[in-house]
């Protein structure tokens, strides 16, 4: 995508960091994730909710780390940031997940890697109102996507645009169906849509990596679009690519092609653990299955992980799937 390089310029480690004093404590760190959280939780970039936690006796203000000891002592061990967004996704969900509309719940599983749930509960859920909102086509199109169903990823992207002509989320997850499925010229088109849209909004003269495919940024959130740019910028550091393997954590897509960055960075065992592990929460996504699989014997590890090894043949012959399918990249 060459009109990349026309609109930011080189990401550096101040991506990955937040404007202001920098939290020290780990009672600080949670607050600062526990607020950044909500808005991805609402599915509403930069919305400003301004969640405070009383004290049911004083009505004293208190802070996330006080009203949740105990999530927060299981916070304080998780070195995942998209496992420590998921942990306060869950106390979330008790405190406003009854006001969320059907949309923001598909999404919301979606981001923490429950794809399957967030159609499940699409099906059960969807009223007529929700089937005329391109809000709620562009959420389960998403959730096909992830998922590899890219028939009805692109059917209800459609739905969503049929609905809605301007709905971003489903020009966005309609791109990257296309792209994954080989139209690239059609995705571009798109992709440059949702630039054009959004791009003007802007008072930047040249943009970050992170603020144009971050879901802060709210300009083009798409882990297919950061892949093309980081792929095309050899240059470009680990730990951009880092960032971006958090903010798009949820999607297979994004994370088989990371591992595959640090197999090619000499990083073989961070590569394949990276592998493994979305195998293992996602496997029904083949790529990284039969991946794992071939990584595994060409490490040298078939005899150290005899049960990875068996459970990996056990999902391949259970799908069809055959070594030779992988597809690394």
């Amino acid at each position: 995508m060459s009109f990349l390089h026309l609109f930011f310029c080189k990401s550096t480690d101040a991506e990955r960091t937040s404007p202001g004093r920098e939290a020290t404590t780990p009672e600080e760190i949670f607050e600062r994730e526990f607020q950044a959280t909500i808005p991805r939780y609402l599915s509403k970039p930069g919305v400003n909710v301004d969640l405070k936690m009383r004290h049911k006796e004083t009505n004293e203000v208190m802070t996330f780390a006080a009203a949740f000891p105990e999530q927060f002592e299981t916070w304080k061990t998780i070195q995942s940031l998209p496992d420590r967004r998921g942990l306060i996704y869950s106390i979330l969900d008790n405190i406003m997940g009854n006001d969320l509309k059907l949309w923001q719940i598909i999404e919301r599983f979606v981001d923490d890697r429950y794809a399957e749930r967030a159609l499940e509960i699409a099906k059960a859920h969807a009223d007529e109102n929700d089937k005329y909102s391109s809000d709620y086509w562009a959420a389960v199109a998403k959730a096909h996507l992830v998922l590899t169903d890219y028939t009805e990823a692109e059917k209800s992207a459609n739905n969503a645009l049929a609905l809605d002509a301007g709905n971003i989320r489903a020009k966005i997850v309609l791109a990257d169906v296309q792209h994954i499925t080989g139209k690239t010229e059609a995705a571009h088109e798109l992709y440059n849509e949702v630039l054009a849209a959004r791009l003007p909004r802007t008072t930047e003269l040249s943009l970050s990596f992170a603020q144009l495919t971050g879901f802060e940024g709210n300009i083009l959130p798409s882990p297919l679009y950061a892949l093309d740019w980081l792929q095309s910028h050899p240059d470009t550091t680990a730990d951009t690519w880092a960032w971006a393997g958090d903010e798009f954590y949820y999607s297979p897509h994004f994370r088989a092609q990371h591992s595959y960055y640090l197999l090619k960075e000499k990083e073989a065992m961070k590569g394949f653990v990276k592998l493994f592990t979305l195998a293992k929460e996602m496997p029904w996504y083949k790529e990284a299955v039969t991946n794992s699989w071939q990584l595994i014997h060409q490490l040298g590890l078939a005899e150290n992980m005899p049960e990875g090894k068996a459970w990996l043949e056990s999902i391949m012959e259970s799908n069809g799937w055959s070594a030779g399918e992988g597809l690394m990249g």
